[in-house]
């Protein structure tokens, strides 16, 4: 398997920035549009040599930085009244991270093949929760251990997870502890749910009430702790998937009516892993920050391409008003983004930049000269007018959107105070 760091492909030197997609010879209909391929590295066959052809093949990958290195990290809270978090990332290693994806996929296999769970078409297994390190763990067991992902977004209502959980015969499903009275009052509905496992640790009173009703109901449930110590004692070896063997059900968010479920193969995503890869710009010890919901494909990939380099992922607190406060204790080297967030960086940047007198004047001549540096020398840097414009403008567009940063490699990262 080649080395981690020979899986990204730079761009080269003579990329055509000007034409970035062409279109496929006789693809062009009648009333269509013809296909476009990417212009830069053409097309990329499935069995080309750096392409990922199994998810588990892209966690293996990563682990050959060692061990010891981090993987995925929080920022512990510290209080709940009020709600505080510490002001460092704690992490998990990958060798933990290992460690614990066994625990639970042996787990997993054994309630599976014992009949305890399962009695659908495939063996899936649902994940309800916002970003978090276990959110990772969880489903990197289940790439391992034969198992079909289906990841619900957080801020879905209950009647269209009670629609996801029909839908796709989830007998078995991760989540936090405020969506447990949810699913505990949607069983009656959902027949085919036989557990629910906490990821967070419960009072020992709010695990009473929660296993009492839950036996009500005619549904077990445990913490994540205990899943992992069952399968602790009874552990198996991973088991190799097959790259045409479906590893997710991928669902839309719903706006459109009820959610559908796209059918994702090992093949699918480890190709989407390794297109990402493609022109990816990261140090080696590379560092990404999670907040873009990991029940949409996007924000899965992007964070599978991070670990595929051996890096780390840092994960944010689950507010989008602490996302700022995250990213500057985090320092991650790439900030995922999508064109609604962008729109929002831009119309913030505008707002900061038609100030009136000489600070505007100064904001339009920055702007002005790094364009023509951009287009002279392909540098999106300028020595000048980062540190004395765009350092500020930063700030107060970070004010505006009461979110964080856009890619490092953009904006010098903020000293620290």
């Amino acid at each position: 398997m080649p080395l981690v760091k020979n899986r990204i492909v730079p761009f080269p030197n003579d990329a055509p920035f000007d034409k970035q997609s062409v279109e496929v010879p006789g693809t062009k209909k009648p009333g269509q549009t013809g296909h476009y391929r990417n212009a830069i590295w053409g097309l990329v066959s499935k069995d080309a040599p750096l392409t990922f052809s199994t998810v588990t093949e892209i966690f293996e990958n990563g682990l050959t930085v060692g061990r010891n290195q981090p993987m995925l990290g929080h920022r512990p809270q510290i209080s709940a009244n009020p709600l505080k978090f510490a002001n460092h990332f704690v992490w998990e290693s990958w060798g933990s991270v290992d460690d614990r994806r066994r625990a639970i996929g042996s787990a997993l296999y054994s309630l599976f093949k014992n009949g305890d769970l399962g009695g659908g078409e495939y063996e899936t297994v649902g994940i309800w929760s916002q970003n978090r390190p276990e959110w990772q763990m969880i489903d990197l067991a289940l790439h391992a251990y034969a198992k079909v992902g289906v990841s619900i977004y957080d801020t879905l209502g209950k009647d269209v997870v009670e629609y996801m959980i029909d839908h796709a015969h989830i007998s078995v499903l991760f989540t936090t502890s405020d969506h447990i009275p949810t699913l505990l009052k949607l069983k009656p509905k959902v027949p085919m749910l036989k557990m629910i496992v906490s990821i967070d640790n419960l009072s020992e009173e709010a695990k009473r009430i929660a296993v009492e009703w839950g036996l009500s109901q005619g549904v077990k449930l445990m913490e994540l702790r205990e899943l992992e110590a069952l399968g602790k004692a009874r552990l198996i070896d991973p088991i190799p998937p097959r790259p045409d063997q479906l590893v997710s059900i991928s669902y839309t968010s719903g706006t459109t009516g009820m959610p559908k479920g796209a059918l994702i193969t090992h093949r699918n995503l480890a190709i989407g892993v390794t297109a990402h890869l493609h022109g990816l710009e990261v140090p080696d010890e590379g560092c990404l920050i999670s907040y873009l919901p990991l029940a949409h494909i996007y924000g899965r990939t992007v964070e599978l391409g991070m670990l595929a380099c051996g890096g780390k992922v840092g994960y944010f607190t689950g507010d989008p008003l602490r996302l700022l406060e995250d990213c500057q204790i985090l320092g991650p080297h790439l900030f995922p983004s999508v064109p609604r967030v962008l729109n929002r960086i831009y119309q913030a940047a505008n707002a900061a930049g038609n100030a009136p007198g000489l600070k505007g004047l100064l904001f339009k001549k920055a702007v002005a000269a790094k364009l023509e540096r951009l287009k002279r020398t392909g540098d999106i840097t300028h020595p000048l007018w980062d540190r004395l414009v765009f350092r500020k403008a930063c700030e107060d567009v970070l004010l505006v959107m009461n979110t964080n940063t856009i890619q490092r490699r953009f904006v010098p990262p903020l000293e620290e105070t």
